[in-house]
């Protein structure tokens, strides 16, 4: 992650003060563009977090197969017997939330599209790179 492209704003929920980043980035696991969300304050990402970005990178394989898991029971629930044959051909990672990194386990969010389902975003919360809740939207 550079700092080109990034887009700095404040939000206010509940009284507190939410800064975070948003920028489009090359994902290299996909071969695609992704947005991205990062928390942090005007000096822009921390190396914590530009750090545990290239891990997600680096570890896409690990991450994938702990959502692998989580995906195909959820679709189960729709579809008998669904089975993901090419997790990265059948579905596209569209966004990446991060946060500030400072915790030891870190929580943080990936969606996906797919073509199994082009009217949902299939959004996974991680722990590390542990697939840990699903959040079908659409």
């Amino acid at each position: 992650m550079n700092s080109s492209g990034l887009y700095f704003s404040s939000k206010t929920k509940k009284g507190l003060l939410k800064s975070y980043f948003e920028c489009r980035q090359h994902f290299n696991p996909s071969g695609k563009t992704i947005e991205i969300g990062i928390a942090g304050d005007a000096p822009g990402p921390t190396q914590l977090q530009i750090d545990f970005f290239k891990s997600i990178k680096d570890n896409y394989f690990q991450v994938s197969k702990s959502i692998i898991l989580l995906l195909e029971d959820e679709f189960g629930n729709w579809k008998e017997g669904f089975k993901i044959e090419n997790f990265q051909k059948e579905f596209e990672p569209v966004y990446l939330r991060l946060p500030r990194c400072e915790s030891k386990a870190i929580a943080w969010e990936i969606a996906f599209e797919s073509d199994h389902d082009r009217n949902h975003t299939f959004t996974i919360t991680m722990s590390d790179f542990e697939a840990k809740e699903i959040l079908i939207d659409g």
